[in-house]
């Protein structure tokens, strides 16, 4: 037995062991006899500084991933990967500390003090960037809000430049939303854009929460897949803040004179780094169904079994970053539900899907999408459990796509004592975050359950201590019975696919 696998039969043994059967398959049955308690020792295990921080790749990721294997084999799930649990992928990063590089539009160096550049899942070893510059005005897309900055534009292969700001006033607490760069990228990436180029004078100072976004992901690690044959990772391409002034002098071209459109210049990025590669694993368990008729379809229960990992810190400071909401709690919460699946099966089968590197870009869930277990046409619904650790008596149950699957969820809520409010934020188009992406983007209807964030987002605060199980455990009551109408037979919810929902062509 070796030193991670020892760790995780000790917390087996601790209180994880398999849930009782339940007495019924209804919504009104109560939790299971020492749901609570099973919950709240998975979350501390994954969440300990053991784990540290359970970055894709590394040890503490791999360590989890023993524990949920070694959960889902005690409780009677058969591996969903072939013959193994886990299905693997190889995954680099380096440290931007450690990185080289040089930032020059056509053919000007740009000064490392003009700018910021926020590489999202690009290779060094894929060769430089070199892109064609758009102009986008402020580059906001706000249906809500009738406004397209890109309509009309072709950002094939581009990249984009879009000014800080929108037609409003954007509220300086929002660090997502399609004022932001987040926003920003997400909506020139889905229009097949490899970049995009933010002019801001702030860079990362200031008081905004997007300056303090900026100032997190620029010592982060950056992390990219190394397989061939996956296509288009996420709605996020690298994110270049650059200073207005900068730019001016670089195009020779003043800004209150552009207009939107491609620009005839060009800028080129080099990155040099040491490169540190391995491999890291999605976790999959399959519960056949008991009909044979209903059998050869799915329900997926999945959660990201990943977050930050650590990082270097002063003596005194909490250099790990935990991850306890986010998502220990989603993945003890699904590991609950596996439990009873195996238990007391339903007339459909059921796919259980812990995902890594969802923190770093949802890369596990862009793999498994690539190679799947199960087909996507035969997955009539996703249950994504993502931070519900925060509860104050209400979960947000998010389903741009399948408003169907909301509304049941509500009725649920109801019954469990939870109340189900829809996403309060429509605008930052969630979907396109988290794992629920690469499923609707096949059309498998989805709901993605999650308590909002909060002070300890993606900070080393996000700790065990501070989830509300009391809640926690109703939530996962109602995503529980969810996935339980439809494992019993309920008619295949409809998928409804909003406007704005593109994908990267």
């Amino acid at each position: 037995m070796n030193r991670s696998l020892g760790y995780v039969v000790l917390f087996l043994a601790a209180g994880c062991a398999p849930a009782p059967p339940p007495s019924a398959g209804s919504a009104s049955t109560p939790a299971p006899p020492g749901t609570e308690r099973r919950l709240g020792a998975d979350v501390r295990f994954l969440a300990s500084d053991l784990l540290e921080g359970r970055g894709t790749p590394s040890r503490g990721l791999d360590v989890a991933a023993e524990y949920l294997a070694e959960g889902l084999r005690g409780a009677g799930v058969a591996p969903g990967a072939g013959s193994s649990y886990q299905q693997w992928y190889s995954v680099a990063e380096y440290r931007p500390a450690d990185a080289r590089v040089a930032i020059a539009i056509d053919g000007k160096p740009l000064k490392a003090e003009d700018y910021l550049f926020i590489n999202l899942a690009r290779d060094p070893a894929a060769g430089p960037i070199d892109l064609e510059l758009v102009y986008t005005g402020t580059g906001v897309v706000a249906e809500e809000k009738r406004t397209d900055e890109l309509s009309g534009l072709d950002l094939k292969k581009k990249a984009a430049v879009a000014l800080k700001g929108a037609p409003w006033t954007p509220d300086p607490a929002e660090t997502f939303g399609p004022e932001r760069a987040i926003g920003k990228v997400m909506a020139v990436t889905v229009r097949g854009a490899e970049m995009l180029v933010y002019l801001s004078q702030e860079l990362d100072t200031g008081t905004e929460a997007e300056a303090a976004f900026f100032r997190e992901m620029k010592s982060a690690p950056v992390a990219f897949v190394r397989e061939t044959g996956i296509g288009s990772l996420s709605a996020l391409n690298p994110i270049l803040v650059l200073r207005p002034g900068a730019f001016e002098a670089a195009t020779g071209s003043r800004l209150d004179g552009l207009q939107k459109g491609p620009l005839g210049k060009r800028i080129r990025i080099t990155i040099e780094a040491p490169v540190s590669a391995g491999k890291a694993s999605n976790v999959l368990g399959k519960i056949p169904g008991a009909d044979p008729a209903l059998a050869g379809e799915w329900i997926v229960l999945s959660a990201h079994y990943d977050h930050l990992g650590s990082h270097a810190a002063k003596p005194g400071e909490d250099g790990i970053w935990n991850g306890a909401d986010d998502d220990a709690s989603g993945t003890a919460g699904v590991l609950e539900i596996a439990r009873r699946f195996a238990a007391s099966p339903g007339k459909r089968s059921i796919l259980v899907f812990f995902t890594s590197g969802e923190d770093r870009g949802i890369f596990g869930s862009a793999f498994y999408a690539a190679h799947p277990a199960v087909a996507m046409s035969q997955v009539i619904a996703q249950v994504n459990l993502d931070m519900i650790g925060r509860s104050t008596g209400r979960v947000e149950g998010i389903a741009p796509a399948a408003p169907g699957l909301f509304t049941e969820t509500v009725e649920l809520g109801k019954t469990h004592g939870i109340e189900v409010i829809p996403d309060q934020h429509p605008a930052w188009r969630t979907i396109y975050l988290t794992d629920v992406y690469h499923f609707a983007r096949f059309g498998v209807p989805g709901v993605e359950f999650f308590t909002g964030l909060h002070a300890d987002y993606h900070q080393p605060g996000d700790t065990a201590d501070k989830i509300r199980y009391p809640s926690m455990t109703r939530i996962v009551e109602v995503a529980s019975a969810l996935a339980r109408r439809y494992a019993d037979g309920k008619t295949r919810p409809a998928f409804n696919r909003p406007a704005w929902f593109l994908t990267p062509p």
